[in-house]
Formats: structure tokens, C-alpha cells, sequence
């Protein structure tokens, strides 16, 4: 083979090994949604303690997420597609609002998923709690069941139908481009090429 048309071939592979293609890796919601943090580019994972697909996620988002440019945002929100899973929303929420979500987010995932704790029971969730170092179980009860973690479990469900979701891990770059099931590593690549994407404006 002539060495201009080995390159050329290399060229054009290593285009087609970078690019994402829409359909295939991501896909474009019917509904863009307006961003909660204008002028970054927004990042969601949408998610559930009970999944084991987010469960195999998490040591790959968790330090990648730390990892992010300045200009990106990300946060994460529990799915809730039926009255069965709010509890798992009120569980999130109770996490933001007790400055818990960092310490705890992990162990809920790896408790449901790997140890088989039922945290959509209250009384297995405050077992559980009991369990956790640091964690003033009764104050941490006490949110769980407030006003404001109610508001927050409504929110989640809307959010939910907003954002279409469909499956979990679901991540939503800059409102409109949402990734397509993959493993973990080529998951988060594709997500830095949809926020690469969205920068641009495309």
C-alpha cells in the first residue's frame, strides 16, 4: 500500500474511532430543557441507589466529576418513574439538605445494590443510618420527613418526565444531548465530547 494512502486510511479511522455519532452514542431530546447554571455548560446523571448499572458507574464519575473545567457544571438527580422509588428521591434529598450527599452518596448505591438494604423502608433506612459514621440519625429523620424533602421528591418526579428518562445512567449535557447506555469508561468520553459540543455551539 502506498504510503499517502496509509495515512489518509489512518486519518480517516482515527475521525471515526473519535467522533460520536448521534443515534448511536448519544441522542438529542425532543425537548431541550432551560439549564439551571447559565454560561456552564450543564452536566446531569440521572440515576437510582437500586441501580447496578449506576452502582458499576460511580468509581469512574465520582473522580471524573472532580476533574471538570471551570465551565462545567454537574450534579446528579434520582429518577423517579412511580410511587415506589419517591422514597429513593427523599433519600437524595435528605442527603443535600443534612450536606450529607458527598459522604453517603456512594455507600447508598453500593447498600442497595451489593448489600441488599431495602433503603426504600424507613426502618431499614434508619438501620442503615445507624450505621454510618457521623450521622446524627434522629436530626437526619427528622429532614427526611419535612416540607421542604417533599417538595424536593415532587421535583424529582417532574424532573424525571421532563427529561424523558427512560433508563439510568442517563447523563444530560447542556439540557439536550443525552448519552445512550454504554460501560462506564466509554460512557464518560462521550460525555466530554458532547460538553466539547455544546461549548462549540453545534
Amino acid at each position: 500500500m502506498k504510503k499517502w494512502l496509509f495515512a489518509v486510511l489512518m486519518m480517516v479511522s482515527g475521525l471515526a474511532n473519535a467522533a460520536i455519532v448521534e443515534g448511536k452514542d448519544y441522542v438529542v431530546l425532543a425537548t431541550p430543557q432551560p439549564v439551571s447554571t447559565p454560561g456552564k455548560v450543564e452536566v446531569i446523571e440521572f440515576f437510582s441507589y437500586h441501580c447496578v448499572h449506576c452502582f458499576h458507574l460511580e468509581p469512574f464519575i465520582t473522580p471524573w466529576s472532580k476533574k471538570l473545567a471551570k465551565d462545567v457544571s454537574f450534579r446528579r438527580e434520582q429518577i423517579v418513574w412511580g410511587k415506589q422509588m419517591e422514597p429513593l428521591a427523599r433519600l437524595f434529598a435528605t442527603f443535600k439538605v443534612t450536606n450529607t450527599l458527598e459522604r453517603l452518596h456512594g455507600p447508598a448505591i453500593t447498600a442497595m445494590v451489593q448489600q441488599h438494604v431495602d433503603l426504600t423502608d424507613e426502618a431499614a433506612t434508619t438501620k442503615w443510618l445507624a450505621t454510618q459514621p457521623g450521622v446524627n440519625t434522629k436530626a437526619f429523620m427528622q429532614a427526611y420527613k419535612s416540607f421542604g424533602v417533599n417538595a424536593q421528591v415532587a421535583r424529582s418526579t417532574q424532573i424525571t418526565r421532563d427529561y424523558a428518562i427512560q433508563g439510568t445512567p442517563t447523563i444530560v449535557v447542556a439540557g439536550k444531548y443525552a448519552t445512550v447506555a454504554a460501560e462506564p469508561a466509554q460512557l464518560l468520553k462521550v460525555v466530554d465530547e458532547l460538553i466539547v459540543k455544546a461549548r462549540s455551539g453545534k
